[in-house]
């Protein structure tokens, strides 16, 4: 017998293999595994909202952080950065995606030196450079460093800040564009961009991606499948 947390998660788990089940053999429907994950999860969720009465607590909740998508005509730019102390280099990469969740644009970025805060730095530069480049005019930039978002809250001045230069150079970008903004989010969230920043160490300088890279379209549809 299944008892505590798990029993919600386990029932709401056979519940979908047997509807995944049925609308094969019967609709001749097939879904796919992520699809049967996502509706597993939600059923759960689902369950400890409206029946709190079980024990359940909403912070148990297997969707609360994901990966959403921006309003419809906005752009979303996921950035990430890491910074390898053994080889003292660091590694930076992003994603930009549309209202739908389709991929837009890629960046993985390596080079030799830093830290890790100006790697997330590099990570928010390139992503917004891209961006204007392109001509995406209402983007919003999501990262999982809280004190990397942190600088640019407020009118403090940064001008004894070791990364000085590219701190002006990000605040006067995000002041030129109104509608670009830079809000925190949970690394849950961040995965994609994630990935991209691990290809970074596999380049020499910033390699731009029209094109997911090998092996990164189960995380583009597992985000793409919860929002």
């Amino acid at each position: 017998m299944v008892c505590g947390a798990a029993s919600t998660l386990f029932i709401a788990g056979l519940w979908q293999s047997w509807c995944w089940r049925n609308n094969m053999i019967f609709e001749h429907q097939h879904w796919h595994i992520h699809e049967v994950v996502r509706k597993t999860f939600l059923l759960h969720d689902n369950c400890i909202t409206y029946y709190p009465h079980n024990g359940h607590k909403i912070s148990s909740s297997r969707l609360l952080a994901h990966w959403t998508s921006p309003p419809e005509g906005m752009f979303k730019l996921n950035v990430d950065g890491n910074f390898l102390e053994d080889s003292l280099c660091l590694d930076a990469g992003g994603v930009i995606r549309n209202h739908e969740g389709e991929w837009v644009a890629g960046f993985s970025h390596y080079e030799v030196g830093g830290d890790a805060l100006l790697a997330e730095l590099h990570a928010i530069q390139i992503g917004i450079d891209i961006c204007h480049n392109r001509g995406y005019t209402n983007v919003i930039c999501e990262s999982d460093c809280l004190e990397t978002v942190k600088i640019f809250i407020g009118f403090s001045s940064h001008n004894l800040h070791v990364h000085a230069s590219t701190i002006l150079q990000i605040s006067e970008a995000l002041q030129q564009e109104e509608n670009y903004t830079l809000v925190h989010i949970l690394c849950e969230q961040n995965v994609c961009a994630d990935f991209m920043t691990k290809e970074g160490s596999h380049s020499t300088s910033t390699v731009t991606w029209d094109h997911p890279p090998p092996g990164m379209e189960s995380l583009l549809l597992r985000d793409k499948l919860g929002t």
